[in-house]
């Protein structure tokens, strides 16, 4: 069973001093529960809107978007830091556009996405996550075209590549934009808290590139056996390209939190810089998997 705090260790955020404070991170999904991860303390839900139901209490009908919160952005109060997220400090803006089935219409999605455009600098929104994908409909897909809107707004967008691999161009959208940042998944092997680089492999599942003829996804994280919050206020498991989303998600918030005056781009190229490859094939891997110092 894959612990994040030793995702953690593997993308090299273990030890880094910064965790996501004052910085505002929306996360679209099918909602999010009040795991004591997120409210105990201080609650770090800061707004919630739900595009599906139009319930104004915040809550879950499904988990997937509580388990991806806590990727991002739990801080393992329950588990003593064991479960802790990439970015523990940060606020969660949640907005409920995947019904209790995980599925959402491409309208919903658009409408979350509209809200976080038109609320970005009210709520100081810096990082969005995307931990879905549907199939794309070409070069005018309208939810990649409207996560290419979100970051020329100056929004970093991390997005899913999904879950439809091994084969090739199986990029889902949003994530076959050539703009944003697009995750897709490795199962790193290890066994209990232990891994070694040498057993790291693109996990099957993985959707593959290229997309419009560009390198995709653009890097890849953990993605099997990774443990976070459930809607029980304990802990689950879950594999897929969703769940390796949000740790991107996560180191994007400390890069923003340390330097608040980065463009996406910016964001994006420092990130890819400092990746490692695993099986040196840019359809599968992108740029390999951040090592972060």
């Amino acid at each position: 069973m894959a612990l994040t705090n030793v995702s953690k260790k593997i993308l090299g955020t273990e030890n880094v001093k910064y965790y996501g404070n004052n910085v505002n991170v929306a996360i679209i999904d099918t909602g999010i529960c009040s795991h004591f991860d997120f409210v105990l303390g201080k609650n770090r839900i800061i707004k919630f809107v739900d595009f599906v139901n139009g319930k104004k209490k915040n809550y879950d009908d499904n988990g997937h978007g509580t388990f991806v919160s806590g990727v991002l952005a739990g801080n393992g109060l329950i588990s003593h830091k064991k479960y802790r997220g990439f970015a523990p400090n940060c606020n969660i803006i949640s907005l409920k556009a995947l019904d209790d089935n995980g599925e959402a219409n491409a309208l919903t999605i658009l409408d979350a996405m509209e809200w976080v455009y038109n609320n970005a600098k009210n709520f100081n929104i810096k990082v969005v996550c995307m931990s879905f994908g549907s199939e794309p409909i070409g070069i005018n897909d309208p939810i990649m075209r409207g996560a290419e809107k979100l970051w020329k707004s100056g929004i970093v967008v991390v997005a899913a590549a999904g879950n439809s691999g091994p084969r090739y161009e199986t990029i889902k959208s949003p994530g076959i934009s050539p703009k944003i940042i697009t995750v897709g998944g490795f199962n790193d092997n290890r066994i209990g808290e232990t891994f070694y680089e040498n057993f790291f492999e693109i996990a099957d599942f993985s959707s593959r590139g290229p997309a419009f003829n560009k390198i995709k996804p653009d890097l890849v994280a953990p993605s099997v056996d990774i443990v976070s919050c459930s809607l029980d206020n304990s802990y689950t498991t879950l594999s897929g390209t969703s769940v390796a989303t949000p740790m991107i998600a996560g180191i994007c918030t400390l890069i923003v939190e340390k330097y608040p005056k980065l463009k996406p781009d910016q964001v994006k190229q420092m990130l890819l810089k400092c990746c490692k490859g695993i099986v040196h094939n840019y359809n599968q891997e992108g740029m390999g998997y951040p090592v972060i110092s």
